[in-house]
């Protein structure tokens, strides 16, 4: 099961990984501490995104500055060659041509400069070799069961505005986002991000087929229906873990949720993971099929986001009754490590937000589903050592006999999934692409 990524994908798969964990812990922490404020989050959540086009504009802005440089440095060099060839042989290649100036200057200026010791031919040389290398094209998805009706299938992206493109998805992006950070008020962190990265891995496997026609080998589909067993179990065994802590006494203060909130946390994952998933798709054709920047897509899918979101959350946010904004408030002016909190949370939502989207565009959004789901070994393992090595058992949590041992053959059965959807990868390899690549091969 290996896959033939680059390193720079296989550098944004890791970074999606790490960073998706650490959003989801810090944000959890948050609510045990008393913060329960998931509408508030979403705005800071989009915020985050929207800083993303200064990220757009600072790539576009080098990009720009090295252009010129390797043009200038080049222009300089040329000139500089041709000052220094001596006067006698210029002189003689006029002659020779039977021109006195027009002709030399051509013949002379035909000859590439080749003096190694030039400075400034060394400096042209650097300048070229930065704009190669910052030019390099980097892997654009995964073309691995695309046909000719995939490309039939996405001709309408090409008939919606440049600026209107971003507002399908941060439609999508402002509900899901929404649900998301609302779940974690009624399940735990990391059998919320097993849920999420099951439910998303099959519903996306499902929309690459309907949204986009990739074909996907019976081997992939077997693989995807072993990974929703594994979320079946996995949220079983959760809801039976909260039903028998609350109807014992709790000596350990961890936090426990009552079978009705965790009824209400698996149907926002539900309901949270359908839009994610097709705000995937969403991205995926833009980015793919009309070339549309990703750091761009996502800033811009988080501006459009956060000033509806912001019209939503003053207008109507109390009556919601996610949130209590005026208890949010009262916090955030007298807590002033919150405050510094709520600071920094959205350059978290950024990055986590560059790594995601930038997966989606050097993959495509299946695959950047399939890796999503190793985030789970990194928030389980953080959540417990928090419990069990912290010294306030409010926080993480407490593992539970035998419920947690259910759980973890739930996740290994979502493991087994994810390793026979790429065991048998060369089945769909061997289909017909639309346009073949040399990067990423799952």
């Amino acid at each position: 099961m290996v896959c033939n990524y680059s390193r720079y994908t296989w550098s944004i798969l890791l970074g999606m990984i790490i960073t998706g964990s650490a959003r989801s812990i810090v944000v959890k922490l948050a609510y045990q501490s008393g913060f329960k404020a998931p509408l508030t989050i979403t705005l800071l959540y989009l915020l985050g995104q929207s800083f993303s086009l200064f990220i757009y504009w600072i790539q576009k802005g080098l990009k720009t500055n090295i252009k010129a440089l390797s043009e200038t440095k080049q222009d300089e060099s040329s000139d500089n060659f041709y000052q220094e060839m001596p006067q006698e042989k210029t002189v003689e290649l006029g002659v020779r041509a039977g021109d006195d100036s027009g002709l030399t200057n051509s013949l002379s200026k035909s000859s590439p400069p080749v003096s190694s010791d030039s400075a400034p031919l060394s400096s042209a040389m650097y300048a070229m070799y930065a704009t190669a290398l910052y030019e390099d094209e980097m892997p654009n998805g995964s073309n691995h069961g695309l046909s000719s009706q995939s490309e039939e299938r996405i001709k309408w992206a090409h008939l919606v505005p440049f600026y209107a493109k971003p507002a399908i998805p941060a439609i999508l992006n402002l509900l899901n986002s929404a649900l998301r950070w609302a779940s974690l008020v009624y399940i735990d962190a990391s059998v919320a991000e097993m849920m999420i990265s099951g439910l998303e891995l099959t519903l996306s496997v499902v929309a690459a087929r309907v949204f986009r026609k990739r074909m996907v080998a019976k081997s992939r589909w077997m693989g995807v229906i072993i990974v929703a067993i594994g979320v079946i179990a996995i949220e079983r065994a959760n809801n039976s873990k909260h039903q028998r802590s609350g109807s014992e006494e709790n000596d350990d203060d961890s936090e426990i949720h009552s079978g009705t909130d965790v009824m209400i946390g698996v149907v926002l994952i539900v309901l949270q993971s359908i839009l994610s998933v097709l705000q995937d798709v969403m991205e995926e054709i833009f980015m793919q099929g009309t070339d549309f920047p990703a750091t761009m897509m996502l800033g811009m899918e988080g501006l459009y986001g956060f000033c509806i979101g912001l019209i939503i959350y003053v207008t109507v946010g109390d009556r919601l009754r996610i949130e209590d904004i005026d208890s949010t408030m009262s916090i955030l002016q007298t807590n002033a490590r919150l405050r510094w909190w709520v600071v920094g949370l959205p350059f978290l939502f950024l990055i986590t937000g560059v790594f995601n989207i930038k997966a989606t565009e050097v993959t495509s959004a299946m695959t950047r589903n399939v890796w999503k789901n190793l985030r789970t070994v990194f928030v389980w393992a953080i959540a417990l050592g928090i419990f069990y090595l912290g010294n306030n058992s409010a926080y993480g949590e407490a593992w539970h006999t035998p419920e947690s041992y259910f759980i973890l053959f739930g996740f290994i059965v979502m493991t087994t999934g994810i390793i026979v959807y790429y065991w048998y990868k060369e089945q769909e390899q061997s289909k017909p692409l639309l346009v073949p690549s040399e990067h990423n091969i799952c």
